[in-house]
């Protein structure tokens, strides 16, 4: 959906319409005079929702360049830096951090030394406003019932690293370490308020953790934006870093396959896309027959992902008299403006619009430009997949947070105090049930998810949108402060502080050769682990791990074999990835691959594949039955010699009885496989397949 292109209605049609009628229906003069305001209003302002002139990509969205830090023991620490801009709400701050770029998140790549791209695996990721809470945020997170942000001052020790928010290469232990932690939790506490205060701090704590992953998940979503050929970073492992992000929010999501991993990450940008197109055109809708304004938020040029609806002051003077107008608040979730006298009374912040004789909005006031005045009535994320979510009421602001908590507090009651288990009771299992349906099919925005997103986009648009005035950025902070409910949340002025601050002590934690090196050692010591050690042994001491909740972790002393050996699984790792994603995008790779991008990959297992890899001998004979490419059918029976398993044995066995393979092919198998050959000669394959077969059994 063209978001610019929806902008070209305008707004005020039916506004048009009902002061045309007022009109000719009214006989009394004061009847008559609003129904003139009405009209005049409507062509002026009609103007604001003709389609604005599209942002440059310099004014649309920040301007991000990648630092590459190298650590000893072969790694790289890349960040992403932004420059943010004048923030009038961080008067104190502001000295401190003006005209400074601010680095957003930083990534440990395991390089092994070289300069390949295919042994390569990401480790830890930090996102820069992620800190250790204080002591009395963390009291402060136990107490039950507390839906209040503290925002203290954030302290950050140089002596000691800041937490790193995900480990990239070590997803799936710790969501078995978090399912262990949370029934041993159920287990042995039952005593209500020490229960109560448990499940306080643990959904206050991945609450924190999960805005910080969507603050990360957005960042990665802007630079892949203004990705260029030179940067460290390539789409691949962009997509790769995204959808290990967005995964870790599900239960499982971290023991999804790597190879899933892209085809995951295009289905949910798909359906990010379309539920923001989709919202906004709610919005739209419901601002047209109203007769508001609607204004897009946009963190990209090409991305809208919040609305303001406006009210036009003019309309102030009439009130009473327009009382009867058309509003539907079921999308908007905001009360009548048509009818709240405190619109009349308005004191607060209201801005001027400027509008040229082709219904553009301008910037700033020019030669025969319009101007209409508005007040802002409300700001709306468009990540729900129902309707928009409201975020700030700018008359109401406890509105938001009343809608947030209302779905928390009847889980927090019947979970904590009542200790009624949705799958213990089935009376309230049966209510419960029927909620969550009625909510899920009218589209009611209570306690969800998709609001965390929406705020930390929210706070990344304040810090680096250029195009929000100073004033509207103040009212936009001020709402997000309202609208915290955990006490562990720093606050938005403060947030750039912590960045740098946290940077720099990450920044003197990779250069100390007991820091960040000695950890990345460590890490590759215990990565090789399965290398050494399989069967019942591995998962045992991958038992140890979980039970001691990550504490303990068994450790393998590198030598220079060792180290070849983990080289050759993360490269081979890495060639089935690849292969899988070719074999899946069309039936005849051909048509979508360049072969020339395909064989190095083939090759590479053909050479280095042992018994122990099924998931090589699935792909490559995936990839045979996928080619008609000569060299690459002639490494795919390579490759399946050289695994020589079961599974590579099956894969020949299923060629060989293919009637729609070719005899040569057919025939080449029957010689591995110990079988008749079919009856046409054998010819096509290369001599140097056939010789390495003929000696097989």
């Amino acid at each position: 959906m063209n978001n610019g292109q929806k902008r070209k209605r305008p707004v005020f049609t039916n506004a048009s319409r009902l002061a045309l009628g007022s009109l000719a229906a009214s006989l009394t003069l004061s009847s008559l005079g609003c129904s003139l305001i009405i009209l005049l209003l409507a062509v002026t302002v009609g103007r604001a929702q003709a389609q604005q002139p599209e942002l440059s990509k310099t004014e649309a969205m920040p301007q991000f360049r990648v630092e590459r830090t190298i650590i000893a023991n072969g790694g790289e620490l890349l960040t992403i830096w932004a420059r943010p801009v004048d923030q009038p709400t961080a008067a104190a701050l502001r000295t401190e951090i003006q005209n400074e770029e601010i680095p957003l998140l930083s990534v440990l790549r395991d390089t092994l030394g070289d300069a390949r791209r295919e042994n390569d695996v990401f480790r830890q990721l930090w996102v820069h406003t992620y800190a250790r809470p204080r002591l009395l945020q963390k009291a402060a997170a136990l107490v039950p019932f507390l839906y209040n942000g503290l925002r203290p001052e954030p302290q950050v020790r140089s002596t000691s690293p800041p937490p790193a928010i995900i480990d990239l290469s070590d997803t799936d232990s710790s969501v078995w370490r978090r399912l262990f932690a949370s029934g041993i939790t159920r287990v042995l506490i039952d005593q209500p308020l020490l229960k109560s205060s448990v499940h306080s701090y643990q959904r206050n704590f991945a609450a924190y953790r999960r805005s910080n992953l969507m603050r990360a998940l957005t960042i990665l979503s802007l630079y892949g934006n203004q990705r260029k050929d030179d940067s460290p970073f390539s789409e691949e492992e962009l997509i790769q870093l995204q959808a290990q992000l967005s995964l870790t929010e599900k239960t499982f999501g971290g023991i999804v396959d790597k190879t899933r991993l892209l085809s995951f990450q295009e289905k949910q940008s798909a359906s990010l896309h379309d539920t923001r197109g989709h919202n906004w055109e709610l919005l739209r809708r419901q601002a047209e027959a109203s007769g508001l304004y609607i204004e897009p938020l946009r963190l990209s040029e090409t991305t809208i992902t919040h609305a303001l609806l406006w009210f036009p002051d003019d309309y102030r003077a009439g009130i009473e008299s327009t009382n009867d107008r058309p509003f539907e608040g079921r999308f908007l979730n905001i009360k009548n403006p048509f009818r709240d006298e405190r619109l009349r009374r308005w004191q607060g912040y209201a801005e001027t619009k400027y509008f040229d004789p082709e219904n553009r909005a301008l910037p700033s006031f020019a030669r025969n430009s319009s101007e209409v005045k508005m007040i802002p009535l409300a700001l709306y994320g468009l990540d729900f997949d129902k309707i928009p979510a409201l975020l700030i009421d700018f008359r109401d602001p406890g509105n938001p947070k009343r809608r947030e908590l209302s779905g928390r507090l009847i889980n927090d009651i019947t979970s904590d105090v009542l200790s009624i288990s949705r799958y213990g009771n089935v009376y309230y299992f049966l209510a419960r049930s029927a909620f969550d349906l009625v909510t899920r099919r009218r589209g009611i925005d209570i306690s969800q998810p998709s609001r965390v997103r929406s705020v930390t986009e929210l706070k990344l648009l304040l810090s680096f949108g250029p195009n929000i005035s100073k004033g509207l950025r103040e009212q936009l902070d001020d709402g997000l402060q309202r609208l915290s409910v955990n006490p562990l949340e720093t606050s938005s002025p403060a947030e750039n502080k912590l960045a740098l601050a946290q940077y720099k002590a990450l920044l003197a934690y990779s250069h100390r050769p007991n820091g960040l090196p000695a950890r990345l050692e460590r890490e590759r010591s215990a990565e090789a682990m399965h290398l050494v050690h399989r069967g019942l042994d591995a998962k045992l001491l991958r038992l140890a791990n979980i039970v001691t909740l990550g504490h303990y972790t068994h450790h393998e002393k590198m030598t220079s074999e060792l180290v070849q050996q983990l080289d050759n699984k993360r490269q081979l790792a890495y060639h089935i990835r690849h292969l899988r994603e070719v074999a899946k995008s069309s039936p005849l790779i051909e048509v979508a691959w360049e072969m020339e991008k395909v064989l190095p990959s083939l090759r590479f297992i053909a050479e280095n594949a042992s018994a122990k890899d099924n998931e090589a001998a699935k792909v490559v004979g995936a990839i045979f039955s996928r080619t008609e490419d000569f060299p690459a059918k002639d490494l795919c029976l390579s490759a399946l010699k050289k695994i020589g398993n079961k599974l590579a044995i099956r894969e020949m066995v299923r060629i060989y009885n293919d009637n729609a393979v070719a005899t040569e092919w057919r025939n080449a198998c029957a010689v591995y496989l110990g079988m008749p050959p079919h009856p046409r000669s054998t010819v096509g394959v290369s001599a140097e397949s056939q010789t390495d077969l003929a000696g097989l059994p």
